[in-house]
């Protein structure tokens, strides 16, 4: 990748915004589209070129860069009517960020091949303390978890540069999608353990913040639950970091790979009842701590210790004073 190659970003979501930003500074005339015309207004106030189309997008760029939220929003991109394949540049790579189905990012290179553009899964994590998700972005602390060709790597790698601090090419395609949902998969089972030990810690008196306190020196540490969803539950914040709705999409995922490996995921599967009532009780834009304040509205209780206000059933949506 030389330094007037031009580089192109495909989704504004909750990443990609931030994503925009990083890129505008390394990358002066960073092209963008999002369906959203709202989302493309405010990165062209910052300074990017709007794309009219994915097809216009790729038809411009070198390096795309593509954060999407799921397997079908990710194929009706790039190769429904209007896609970013139909013309991209021969010899452009696709840095695709999303976290989908190994067989759908096969099917993306496959497609991608069969017009000489190299395409990589490279769906991120954050990796860093106190930076994951949404964090992890905005800090450019992302890891990068890679399937896909060397040469597209190496073309790639100048952007995944500006946007996090480790990229590991993991084999061939679907290889960075099967371990991103390996990984999310721990980080959705993390987050309901600390639910139910911060439900149970309040019930016999004990706050979220002690229990940590005790935790950071025995075996009941995890990244997760010290660094993620402890400091959002001691300030009683849900704002997505990484949504309820999301981590059950992924956990879905997860399903699926299982089934194709023959490999029984049972407490996979109990993850996925878990998240699913949170999700019924209107909470899927919730950040995934908010299993925790659920956890404890349940028993009536909040993370801090106290019984919850009285004359509210257990799932109330105010039954959590914090939240």
């Amino acid at each position: 990748m030389n330094d007037s190659a031009s580089v192109g970003l495909l989704g504004l979501g909750a990443l990609g915004e931030i994503f925009c930003g990083h890129l505008l500074r390394a990358f002066p005339g960073l092209r963008v589209f999002d369906l959203d015309a709202a989302k493309v207004a405010r990165a062209v106030e910052h300074g990017a070129v709007a794309s009219a189309s994915a097809r216009e997008l790729g038809a411009g760029c070198d390096v795309v860069v593509v954060s999407l939220p799921d397997p079908a929003a990710v194929r009706a991109a790039l190769t429904g009517a209007g896609g970013l394949l139909e013309e991209a540049r021969a010899g452009a790579v696709v840095l695709d960020t999303s976290t989908i189905s190994p067989q759908a990012s096969r099917a993306m290179h496959a497609a991608a091949a069969e017009r000489g553009v190299g395409y990589l899964d490279a769906p991120v994590s954050g990796g860093e303390p106190f930076q994951t998700g949404v964090d992890g972005a905005r800090a450019a602390s992302m890891t990068f978890m890679v399937g896909g060709d060397d040469d597209a790597f190496a073309r790639a790698q100048p952007v995944m540069e500006v946007l996090g601090r480790v990229w590991l090419h993991l084999g061939p395609p679907g290889s960075g999608s099967t371990v991103k949902l390996i990984s999310n998969l721990c980080a959705g089972i993390h987050a309901l353990v600390a639910a139910e030990a911060f439900t149970l810690g309040a019930a016999c008196g004990f706050s979220s913040e002690r229990l940590l306190e005790v935790f950071a020196h025995t075996d009941a540490k995890s990244f997760f639950m010290t660094d993620y969803v402890g400091p959002r539950v001691a300030r009683g914040d849900v704002t997505p970091g990484f949504t309820v709705e999301l981590q059950l999409k992924d956990h879905r995922l997860a399903a699926e790979l299982g089934h194709e490996q023959r490999v029984p995921l049972p407490f996979n599967a109990l993850a996925i009842d878990a998240w699913e009532r949170l999700r019924a009780q209107g909470r899927g834009a919730n950040d995934v701590s908010d299993a925790v304040f659920f956890s404890a509205e349940q028993a009536r209780l909040d993370p801090g210790g106290r019984p919850a206000p009285t004359g509210r059933a257990p799932g109330d949506a105010g039954a959590s004073p914090r939240r």
